[in-house]
């Protein structure tokens, strides 16, 4: 071999060229990856932390409304009683 074939780049194969843009897309997808991590638990921080207004403030809603219901009726309560099939509407589109 020449000093001169020593010094020119060798051409990567089509295989080594796949492989490479593959490893590039994989540290990219893991880096991404991370940044949604760390976003999920930044959004669950701040969630923790409204989540105990929520809970008082429903709290409040809740004694409100207690104060304003009459005596003798009760509350109203929501049930499911059946699904669309058990009632014989499934042939109702």
């Amino acid at each position: 071999m020449t000093l001169c074939d020593e010094q020119t780049p060798r051409t990567r194969t089509r295989l080594e060229s796949a492989l490479i843009r593959l490893e590039s897309r994989l540290r990219s997808g893991v880096r991404r990856g991370q940044a949604m991590e760390s976003m999920y638990s930044q959004w669950q921080n701040r969630c923790a932390g409204r989540r105990d207004d929520i809970v008082r403030r429903l709290e409040a809603i809740d004694s409100q409304l207690d104060v304003w219901q009459p005596a003798n009726k009760t509350t109203p309560r929501l049930a499911v009683i059946g699904t669309s099939e058990d009632a014989g509407m499934s042939g109702l589109a």
